[in-house]
């Protein structure tokens, strides 16, 4: 009897022991890529219909993804289309919102499709950078897909103004995006987005979003009560891959895109990191590194730095950081848990300026040091 109290009373501590014990958080994909690479393909070229076409059909897949898997970086994200409002994957939900046919404002090719199956093969992640808003350089694709309209105090500013304006250029104009987004732009953001996820499933494992700026984050709450808001759309995007990670963007400020002040969105998994440098930026010039413990994101939410290898964003021939530099400051990110990805310029058949190529394969002939979770430059 006394043996079996015994063995009850230690069967009681070990059960009370392991409900107080605090649980083990478990290491997240993008925690163990050792760094990703960016491309913002074709983002800023104003496009017509024929020649975006035909730049994206000279698009050499096979080429891409041998050159990145040459890098050993871990994971992609590639630009799927931007505020020009041309996308690189075909997409019936759009072209339905706009009234025209496949090959108009989308590409008659699926380059995403293409690019995750080869990807997949060599064992690199995908994610897809989407805008959280309608294209903002268009009045009319913002009024066809529902998105809440540029305005003038508070009055629809019309397609005469340009809906990229400035309240210092236009007295009381506020942007598309500087503005609460409404229930019906939401539900047709939905099936655009949840359109793409249900094809590419676990392709993508990940999606970030530019343009979630704060009106955005502060109408969560008050959308809720929508039959159609912000969980829906996420619910959408996430459709394909219940499990794909997810950052939105609201500007490159460590406070915003680190999100030191806390998560832009609930549903929020990783920081976008949109920096231009590995240090903050101050009035006096280079402030703190940017890494975890000097500016911790919140609990769940992985730290993750986002930054221009080159020249700037999709721009440049050369590599304007040094190995040694790259191989400290992504060792130092990954030691504390963080994931660097390093924005990259690209040509449009999909070709990586060599001498940012030769960089980039150098680094990546330390990926074993940069993924042991310690210091070791």
């Amino acid at each position: 009897m006394k043996r079996e109290f015994k063995m009850f009373s230690l069967l009681l501590l070990l059960a009370l022991f392991a409900r107080e014990a605090p649980a083990v958080e478990k290491e997240r994909w993008l925690q163990k890529t050792g760094f990703g690479l960016m491309f913002h393909y074709e983002a800023f070229r104003n496009h017509t219909s024929a020649s975006y076409n035909k730049t994206i059909d000279s698009f050499d897949v096979t080429r891409f993804a041998d050159a990145v898997k040459s890098t050993r970086c871990g994971h992609v994200i590639f630009v799927i289309g931007q505020h020009w409002g041309k996308y690189c994957a075909p997409n019936g939900a759009y072209e339905k919102l706009l009234g025209v046919k496949n090959g108009v404002w989308t590409s008659r090719r699926d380059l995403i499709l293409e690019i995750g199956r080869e990807l997949e093969k060599r064992g690199i992640r995908l994610v897809i950078y989407m805008t959280a808003r309608a294209p903002m350089r268009h009045y009319e694709i913002i009024k066809a897909m529902g998105d809440t309209l540029p305005s003038i105090n508070g009055k629809p500013a019309g397609p005469k103004v340009n809906p990229l304006s400035h309240p210092r250029k236009v007295k009381g104009f506020l942007r598309s995006e500087n503005q609460a987004p409404n229930p019906v732009f939401l539900k047709n953001w939905g099936a655009v987005c949840g359109e793409w996820s249900k094809r590419y499933g676990k392709l993508v494992s990940g999606w970030w979003f530019d343009g979630y700026k704060m009106e955005m984050k502060e109408a969560y709450e008050g959308l809720k009560k929508e039959k159609h808001n912000i969980d829906t759309w996420v619910a959408a995007v996430r459709s394909g891959n219940p499990a794909a990670e997810l950052a939105f963007n609201a500007g490159a400020h460590p406070i915003l895109s680190l999100c030191t002040n806390g998560k832009l969105c609930p549903h929020q998994t990783y920081t976008s990191g949109e920096n231009h440098s590995f240090h903050q930026k101050t009035k006096k010039g280079k402030g703190k590194l940017l890494t975890p413990k000097n500016f911790p994101a919140p609990e769940g939410v992985v730290w993750h730095l986002l930054l221009p290898v080159s020249k700037g964003w999709g721009a440049g021939e050369e590599s304007r950081f040094d190995l040694a530099t790259l191989r400290d400051r992504i060792d130092h990110i990954n030691a504390e848990g963080g994931a660097v990805t390093l924005d990259v310029p690209i040509t449009g058949d999909g070709v990586i300026p060599s001498a940012v190529l030769r960089v980039l394969k150098d680094l990546g002939k330390d990926i074993d040091k940069l993924t042991d979770g310690a210091r070791s430059f």
